[in-house]
């Protein structure tokens, strides 16, 4: 009967932290369905009554129970982050371009919640196999520890793919900033023009820093922020260049034709970068895989020669 109530307790708490997450995931998809709801109501059918009720029971639901819960859990995790730790992680999570619109206290409460459930659930599911309460404890345990960790490898993952995508769309991006320049624009009107065009990180960027501008900064505050928000030693090159030039008064059409040349030929080098390493990333392959395979088809008919005839 213990033993019984101890696993209810825990398919309970793990279906908690499930909804937690899930709310986490979606939270900004059910924002903005409220907003909409909210500013244009619904349309007068059964069905869409039927749905409105439904979306507001599960709204109570979420509101009532998850919100308060939520709530109290990061007002907990502020308390025990050290404002070090908390700058550090929010420098982290903003560098991997901030997935699922997280902050650095929501990563960790992410991070706990992970790290919680994957240690019940192994409890749950070692101990229905194994009638070991020890064992179970130990692996679960570890399975939590490692549920905790690999949050942090997928914002190092992200991070180092957000950087190669900046530094792919560079090129093409500048190009176009370029020519807007060279038919008549100005830098601000030429990027927004160019962003509003193509999509992904190096746009979402610039347009951060347009509306910095926008918000009263200047030039120079906005696009320092800028470089030092993305962690690319050849993008921050390129934007100190274009932040030297503006105050310099250096024109900005023949400083964007330079910086392009120079970023296809940090392309090429780092193309030529990587054609000299495949050797040596070839080696290991053919050790471990083609070299055993030629000595098997050499050296297998004389071993089963030997086996069979002997030596003489």
């Amino acid at each position: 009967m213990v033993m019984f109530l101890f696993l209810l307790n825990c398919l309970v708490f793990l279906i908690l932290i499930t909804a937690g997450i899930l709310l986490t995931v979606f939270r900004k998809e059910i924002l903005i369905e409220r907003r909409i709801t909210g500013q244009f109501g619904s349309f007068d059918t059964k069905k869409t009554n039927r749905q409105n009720i439904k979306g507001k029971q599960i709204d109570n639901f979420f509101s009532r129970v998850l919100g308060p819960s939520w709530i109290y859990i990061r007002k907990k995790v502020i308390k025990t982050m050290s404002k070090g730790t908390m700058k550090e992680l929010e420098k982290r999570v903003r560098d991997a371009g901030r997935p699922f619109q997280l902050t650095a206290v929501d990563f960790r409460v992410a991070q706990i919640s992970l790290g919680i459930y994957v240690f019940l659930s192994s409890i749950f599911f070692i101990f229905l196999f194994t009638f070991n309460i020890f064992s179970s404890l130990i692996v679960a345990t570890a399975l939590g520890g490692i549920a905790f960790i690999v949050p942090s490898f997928y914002l190092d993952y992200k991070k180092k793919k957000r950087i190669r995508l900046i530094e792919k769309n560079m090129s093409d991006f500048f190009d176009m900033v370029t020519l807007s320049i060279e038919a008549g624009m100005g830098l601000e009107q030429a990027i927004s023009n160019v962003c509003r065009q193509t999509k992904g990180p190096i746009s979402e960027e610039f347009l951060v820093t347009l509306e910095d501008m926008k918000l009263g900064k200047s030039r120079r505050e906005a696009f320092f922020a800028l470089r030092n928000r993305v962690p690319s030693d050849h993008f921050q090159s390129i934007i100190t260049s274009i932040i030297q030039a503006s105050e310099l008064g250096i024109g900005m059409g023949n400083l964007m034709r330079s910086l392009t040349q120079r970023i296809r030929e940090h392309q090429r080098e780092k193309i030529r970068e990587k054609g000299m390493k495949a050797p040596v990333k070839m080696l290991f392959p053919m050790v471990f895989f083609i070299f055993p395979s030629l000595f098997i088809v050499i050296l297998g008919p004389l071993a089963v020669d030997f086996l069979v005839n002997g030596l003489f």
